[in-house]
């Protein structure tokens, strides 16, 4: 687990999302929701593993045949989406994933960057979570191409990154790798190190191995085998 570089001193600002009516508190007591009574507070790991399962089984899987961004067909989908982009899950994910990290053997990095577009939510509700565990993180996003305008960066904000910055990736779902390898490489480019990557769900259809090949280990919240 990587040094926290500073203390935080800003309060986390917390949205009301009336359509699931929220009852809102300030931070360090419960959050309750009408459909699924979530406490912010609660730290037990197999009830918020099999809450978000049983989300990614009803919601995100879906049985039919797709084409993958890799290009590969498949007979089934799972579209992480349909959650992280959503306030009722979207904290427990980022536990998850925050603990995920933080339990993981010899893992050393100095930020968290997501991959566009699933993995922004993601790093998102990892910071929160790192927060709410006093350990504040820190996050950049590497773009897939260099911007014509602006400062031209492909990695935002550079403020948080030293000439020998580590960058962790999050990404929300691993089919092939490619997506990943794709941010690897952009920031290698930029002489950044990226040595792990983790994700919510690896489909286990070789992802895995062949972002090993290119340096990278790949850790998992879940496993296809894990939903279907």
């Amino acid at each position: 687990m990587s040094t926290v570089l500073h203390t935080a001193n800003r309060a986390i600002g917390i949205f009301v999302f009336h359509s699931l009516n929220y009852k809102l508190i300030k931070f360090g007591k419960n959050i309750e929701m009408n459909n699924n009574n979530i406490n912010i507070n609660n730290n037990n790991a197999g009830e918020i593993k099999t809450f978000v399962l049983n989300a990614i089984k009803t919601l995100c899987w879906e049985k039919k045949e797709f084409t993958l961004a890799s290009g590969k067909k498949s007979d089934f989908y799972i579209d992480l989406r349909r959650i992280s982009f959503d306030g009722e899950y979207l904290y427990s994910i980022g536990k998850l994933l925050y603990e995920e990290i933080k339990n993981a053997k010899d893992l050393k990095f100095s930020v968290i960057a997501g991959v566009p577009v699933g993995g922004i939510p993601l790093i998102s509700a990892i910071l929160t979570a790192s927060f709410l565990d006093k350990n504040p993180l820190k996050s950049v996003v590497i773009r897939k191409e260099k911007k014509e305008y602006g400062k031209g960066n492909i990695i935002e904000p550079v403020q948080f990154l030293s000439k020998e910055a580590n960058i962790l990736i999050i990404e929300d779902v691993v089919t092939t790798g490619g997506s990943i390898l794709k941010a690897v490489k952009n920031a290698r480019e930029e002489g950044y190190a990226i040595t792990d990557a983790v994700c919510m769900v690896d489909r286990q259809e070789g992802g895995a191995e062949f972002l090993k090949e290119n340096g990278i280990v790949l850790h998992s919240v879940f496993t296809k085998s894990d939903i279907i």
